[in-house]
């Protein structure tokens, strides 16, 4: 395959993508990051595991990683890292090769550092959130979760957002302005790609911990990557979406198979 012109500008930051993969990992295998677990004893015959929705952070233990708080939204930013810029390569590419080259590495850490922050934002949100479903079982609250990723991939406002996702926009080459031009990019990119995978991370925050998160993370990274590279997201977005749907039907099934 053709080398991409670009490659040796986002080098960099494919590293620090794969780190935060390598970190996740690690944390999942030494059980630093693992699913919440009731207050109590577990009924007879039932697993201490089941029923039990990582949003219950509320009340001090997170879905992914350790306590609520600055430490699960730490997490969560390590977990953005791994899986949306891979997905935010293109735009990091496009900061880098509009830029001077001796401002190169401030503009594109500028436009990572706010397409991050637009991320962690939305993780606080889905921390606020929590008490709301916490309560509820947790293949419910995965099996809604991915219902709502799979309908939200078959609306109209999805296609706008991805298409969003793929346009550029123009930098100021110095000054003041370089900097105002990039945050306002950062800001446009990542609000774009919040549009259009929020219900796609919403599924992380429902998934849980342990082996089966990584699991999940593979496959919504995948989906996210394959919107953003393929030449035709349009139909990557659809076939996601049956798979999406498959899975919510799985998860709602689970409790009667098992």
């Amino acid at each position: 395959m053709p080398r991409r012109p670009w490659a040796r500008v986002t080098f960099p930051y494919e590293l620090v993508a794969l780190a935060a993969w390598i970190a996740v990992i690690a944390l999942t295998v030494t059980g630093a990051v693992h699913g919440a677990h009731p207050a109590g004893p577990a009924p007879a015959g039932e697993s201490p595991h089941h029923h039990v929705s990582p949003a219950q952070t509320a009340h001090g233990t997170s879905g992914f990683g350790g306590t609520a708080g600055f430490g699960g939204l730490a997490t969560w930013a390590l977990m953005c890292v791994a899986m949306m810029v891979p997905a935010a390569l293109p735009a990091l590419a496009h900061v880098g090769t509009n830029s001077l080259r001796r401002r190169r590495q401030r503009a594109m850490a500028g436009f990572a550092a706010v397409y991050l922050a637009v991320w962690t934002g939305y993780g606080a949100l889905l921390a606020a959130s929590a008490p709301l479903w916490s309560r509820l079982p947790g293949d419910a609250v995965l099996a809604c979760a991915l219902a709502l990723a799979a309908a939200w991939q078959s609306t109209v406002h999805k296609r706008r957002a991805l298409r969003d996702c793929h346009r550029s926009s123009p930098l100021p080459q110095s000054g003041p302005r370089a900097m105002t031009g990039t945050v306002r990019f950062g800001l446009r990119h990542g609000g774009a790609c919040l549009r259009s995978c929020w219900a796609l991370m919403a599924v992380m925050a429902a998934a849980g911990g342990g082996t089966g998160m990584l699991a999940w993370m593979a496959l919504l990274t995948g989906i996210v990557t394959a919107e953003r590279f393929t030449r035709r997201p349009g139909r990557t977005t659809r076939l996601a979406a049956v798979a999406l749907a498959a899975a919510a039907l799985a998860a709602a099934l689970a409790p009667a198979l098992t």
